[in-house]
């Protein structure tokens, strides 16, 4: 059995490699999330987007875990002289303890944010209470404006009823624009997403200035089936704007497809 923990110690770089490249991406996927729940509607589609930030969230702490793991056998290798230096400075030299009393802030859900999160340097014991933010000063990530795109302006609506698909890497095919669907439908088209990224298919109600979403896929699709099963009895007859959205990993906005959709009784 001594020679796993020799493999690991010999390969211990690559694998600290491997384990924080997926931290990376799953902490990536993880926050992409919880920027797409300030835009979800629904609460199915919430409990969806925070089911998977967590999920992402967990699988990078458990990836964290890993390397701490393979970090302890690495350092544990059978045979492996310990340096008699290092024994004295642990065993002879002090070390103080300075634990930080400023404040740490992080954003839980829009309207509240997490602060005080104060240690006592006496009994470690953190002490955490909730703000109201809703009057608080914008501090979002300018990245975050892409956001911007999910609101219709009153008045614009009738201007998202104007086919628009000029990115080839966002393509819906089938409805083809103002095409008269009824009952279940599957939507085809192109959905060219980068690594990390997703896209999602969205309508938007009429009186409404914010896109609901009706489907989701994680994967690129060239010419396939984007949304199995469309349900367009769910939706009133009528033309409503329908478009493709492809978002990147880092939750920004990468191309639009948009065109009229017209619902039949």
């Amino acid at each position: 059995m001594e020679i796993v923990p020799q493999l690991i110690s010999r390969y211990s770089i690559v694998l600290y490699a491997v384990c924080g490249i997926a931290c990376a991406y799953f902490v990536l996927t993880g926050v992409a999330s919880l920027r797409e729940l300030r835009r979800a509607v629904f609460r199915l589609e919430r409990n969806t987007v925070v089911s998977r930030a967590v999920g992402a969230l967990l699988k990078a702490f458990l990836c964290l875990i890993i390397g701490a793991g393979i970090y302890l056998v690495a350092g544990l290798e059978p045979g492996k002289p310990v340096s008699s230096s290092l024994l004295s400075d642990v065993t002879t030299t002090p070390v103080d303890l300075i634990m930080p009393t400023s404040m740490a802030t992080a954003v839980i859900t829009p309207g509240q944010v997490m602060a005080s999160a104060t240690l006592a340097s006496a009994g470690f014991t953190p002490t955490i209470t909730f703000l109201d933010t809703s009057t608080a000063p914008n501090t979002t990530n300018p990245a975050d404006s892409v956001a911007q795109e999910d609101a219709v302006t009153p008045g614009s609506q009738a201007e998202e009823l104007l086919p628009d698909c000029t990115n080839s890497n966002a393509q819906i095919i089938r409805p083809a624009a103002g095409e008269k669907v009824t009952g279940a439908y599957a939507v085809r088209g192109t959905a060219a997403v980068e690594v990390g990224g997703w896209y999602k298919l969205e309508i938007l109600m009429p009186g409404t200035i914010q896109w609901a979403m009706v489907g989701r896929g994680d994967g690129s699709v060239i010419n396939g089936v984007l949304l199995g099963n469309f349900n367009a009895g769910n939706f009133a007859p009528g033309v409503y704007p329908f478009r493709l959205v492809l978002i990147g990993a880092d939750g920004g906005i990468r191309a639009i497809c948009r065109i009229p959709l017209t619902i039949g009784s």
